[in-house]
């Protein structure tokens, strides 16, 4: 029996190795590309962590995933009764999927965090506190957790209300994450055609094999294999389409961006909104390879007046439409020259954006400091 929660693990330890990666790759790239000699405060380390955790909420999904089924795993295997200081430490661990679930869905729906989120980590860092006081001090203890008591009830009850609480918690936050896509849904029923149905079938299933590992914890112990199986065959699902890169919500980024990005919008000009919207444009759309492309054109697709986005551009990034413009145009040139040394720079010219071979070549040396064709020499 033991086997199916270890598999589990096996691949959830697999799923977080491959999304840390994944991270580690664009957090680095990233902090090449903004790279800041300011000095550190304590809001901008407060922030730093903030992002850290939003960054990195999809791995450590999996890496908590993985260790409360090690922890199911040494359950069965009777294992406790030689490392009992190890027994309860999934508790903790179960009571961060709830928040790490939903910050991974702002992540993904292209979210932000304004306010710290670390209060959604006092519960568990609470119940680390209660397990240490319930915690067993040998073998016996772990066998006998019926007989010990603790404020008037068995240490086993304690258990049990703590292994509900963490599936409780589980159940508010997916829930909170099915009603934020409802009514997305609901207001802009064409944003997200195609990423609804695959999302409710995948938090409907989720659900499911949540409420099963409460049913089994507090009622019939026999439906835990149930739940495991179906823990297992969703965590292999997802580590398939991963490694064939198939999306297992299609268009979910794409669709979710807009519709939170609308909805920011009834509410009022909110300039964090439009900058990562414009910066979601920019970077998955590539709106600037588009030669005819002009402000008023952005700004359409930002529901804003013209002057709006200038206003945004100069005093929030501190740069104008044509030079925010051009810088993409010209990392994208710089890259291409880098990566495609059988590409003709008259081809790169145009596929960066620039409809000017001198505009591009003057940019581009005051930018690198050298000619397109010294540049792609120092690299070959």
């Amino acid at each position: 029996m033991f086997l199916i929660p270890f598999a589990g693990a096996i691949v959830s330890f697999l799923l977080f190795l491959s999304h840390w990666l994944e991270t580690y790759q664009v957090r680095g790239k990233q902090n090449n590309k903004n790279r800041n000699p300011s000095y550190v405060s304590l809001s901008n380390l407060v922030k730093f962590n903030t992002n850290l955790l939003y960054d990195y909420s999809s791995a450590l999904l999996f890496l908590i995933v993985s260790l409360v089924q090690f922890h199911m795993t040494a359950e069965f295997a009777n294992s406790f009764s030689l490392f009992p200081y190890l027994f309860g430490f999934h508790i903790p661990l179960l009571l961060l999927i709830g928040p790490l679930c939903y910050l991974y869905f702002e992540k993904m729906s292209n979210g932000s965090i304004d306010k710290v989120p670390f209060f959604h980590l006092i519960p568990s860092i609470l119940s680390i506190g209660f397990i240490i006081l319930l915690r067993a001090t040998n073998g016996n203890d772990i066998m006998n957790l019926g007989q010990s008591k603790f404020l008037g009830q068995s240490s086993e009850k304690w258990i049990f209300l703590l292994l509900g609480l963490g599936v409780v918690s589980i159940f508010f936050y997916t829930s909170q994450i099915l009603f934020q896509f409802v009514k997305w849904r609901i207001q802009s029923k064409e944003d997200i055609k195609t990423s609804f149905p695959p999302f409710l079938r995948l938090i409907v299933y989720t659900t499911s094999i949540t409420f099963l590992f409460l049913i089994a914890q507090i009622f019939y112990m026999e439906v835990f294999l149930l739940a495991c199986s179906g823990l297992f065959l969703l965590l292999i699902y997802i580590f398939l389409q991963r490694t064939n890169r198939f999306e297992i919500i299609p268009n979910f980024e794409t669709e979710t961006s807009v519709a939170r990005y609308k909805e920011s919008r009834t509410k009022g000009i909110d300039i964090q909104h439009v900058i990562k919207r414009l910066d979601y444009l920019m970077n998955t759309e590539h709106l600037y390879t588009n030669e005819e492309l002009t402000l008023q054109t952005l700004a359409s697709r930002l529901d804003l007046d013209s002057h709006q986005l200038s206003e945004i551009l100069n005093h929030n990034l501190g740069i104008g439409f044509r030079n925010y413009i051009n810088e993409f145009r010209l990392e994208t040139a710089a890259k291409l020259l880098k990566e495609n040394p059988g590409m003709t720079i008259i081809s790169i010219i145009y596929a960066s954006g620039f409809n000017s071979k001198s505009a591009f070549h003057t940019l581009f040396q005051k930018k690198y400091g050298v000619t397109p064709q010294v540049y792609r020499k120092n690299f070959l």
